[in-house]
């Protein structure tokens, strides 16, 4: 596991807790990833996410036609072959997603398309001219090394730019931009955007720092870890016949088009989210509120995979997206759950009390100042001189301080605290 100084004990998301569902996967991915050793398929499955995304670029769910967009960042040390191995798959999909985008590229916008598969060297107002060119399709961001995209927040190319535009193209959702430049991008678009990020560690959490928890763009994406592995292998090379079925299989995703919805999988994420939930302290409002992306990632994957599976096999599709949720939910809890805490902590100040927490804190109060032994007359006493009435709600306080083991009733009306 990364060393991370705010990291805290959490489950683990290595290929040993997490492998790859590999047979309940699409068929397409297994074939993409089959060469490559375990550790490595499950990395190597999820960066796929972004590229198969582009492919069904056309398909939307839900009631605010949101798109299967996936925002992945994958990280390791230099040397461990993660663009070599974990992102070569994905680097396939994606140079047969890019076939038509070298005559899309061009300084004066004069294509009627936008290409689907860009560099994060791209600036803000060249994306948006891009992405309002296809309105209803999604495209990706990709780099192999986010170092040289990072920038600072002041260059006109830098990554660092993009974090308000990437919140709304996860959910293609309204962006908004205006400049006073007559040649710079003005008006609304309703981007849909993936991307796939790899680095070091140090390089992908320069992007994703503390300004981006908070801004809520790291909430959206998927931190894999690209594992050392000491073996030597070959370099991943498919044969004319993996390729020919990869192309097809591409092909035909790029013909889909339109709304999916299937009750199965509505109802497999919603009693996934219960159970997360369940297990969860329902004091720890932070960690409650980590499980709402994933969740909504775990329908993305279960569609997406579903679509792959040519609208069949819609159980394997559940397995694929719950392990695509749980992934997302232990490596956010891993790299953002303390400066989470802290964030949370800090703007509860802001907050105005609750009805329930000050009536709690009364009621502590006059439980500590009523007599060892009391009546319910006390109780009652004490309400009114505090202005608050209600015989039937003093006997509620009772009954809830003996539920829980705060006092004892010894007779009629009369009771002890414990």
């Amino acid at each position: 596991m990364t060393q991370n100084n705010l990291s805290t004990v959490t489950q683990p998301i290595d290929y040993e807790a997490l492998p790859l569902p590999f047979h309940q996967a699409p068929v397409l991915i297994q074939t993409l990833v089959k060469q490559l050793p375990d550790c490595w398929q499950q990395t190597a499955a999820l960066a796929l996410l972004p590229a198969l995304s582009v492919a069904c670029g056309k398909i939307c769910y839900g009631a605010d036609n949101k798109p299967l967009a996936f925002h992945v960042a994958l990280y390791g040390r230099n040397g461990t072959g993660k663009s070599q191995f974990s992102c070569k798959p994905a680097r396939v999909v994606q140079n047969y997603l890019a076939r038509y985008d070298d005559q899309n590229f061009d300084t004066d916008n004069k294509s009627s398309q936008s290409p689907r598969v860009l560099g994060f060297q791209i600036s803000t107002v060249q994306l948006c001219k891009y992405l309002r060119k296809s309105p209803k399709e999604t495209v990706m961001l990709y780099t192999d090394e986010i170092s040289q995209s990072v920038g600072n927040e002041r260059s006109s190319n830098s990554f660092m730019q993009l974090h308000d535009l990437l919140r709304s193209a996860y959910d293609g959702i309204e962006y908004r931009q205006s400049y006073k430049d007559k040649d710079s991008f003005r008006g609304v678009i309703y981007p849909r955007l993936s991307f796939l990020a790899c680095g070091t560690p140090n390089s992908i959490f320069t992007y994703f720092n503390a300004k981006a928890i908070e801004s809520g763009t790291t909430r959206r994406v998927i931190f894999v870890e690209h594992p050392r592995y000491e073996h030597i292998i070959n370099d991943v090379a498919y044969s004319e016949e993996q390729l020919e079925m990869i192309q097809q299989e591409v092909e035909w995703l790029e013909m889909q088009s339109g709304k999916v919805h299937l009750q199965a999988i509505e109802d497999a994420v919603l009693k996934w989210r219960e159970e997360k939930l369940a297990s969860i302290d329902p004091k720890d409002e932070v960690k409650r509120d980590m499980v709402n992306t994933p969740y909504d990632t775990f329908r993305r994957a279960a569609y997406l995979a579903w679509v792959m599976n040519h609208y069949q096999d819609a159980e394997k599709a559940i397995v694929f997206g719950a392990w695509v949720a749980e992934y997302m939910f232990r490596a956010a809890l891993f790299h953002t759950y303390p400066q989470q805490q802290a964030i949370a902590q800090d703007g509860q100040k802001h907050f105005a009390a609750s009805t329930q927490t000050i009536f709690a804190d009364f009621n502590q109060t006059m439980l500590n100042k009523l007599p060892q032994q009391f009546e319910w007359q006390d109780v009652v006493a004490y309400r009114k001189q505090n202005h608050y009435s209600g015989e039937i709600q003093s006997r509620v306080i009772l009954t809830r301080w003996k539920n829980r083991g705060k006092i004892k009733q010894i007779k009629r009306n009369t009771f002890i605290k414990l």
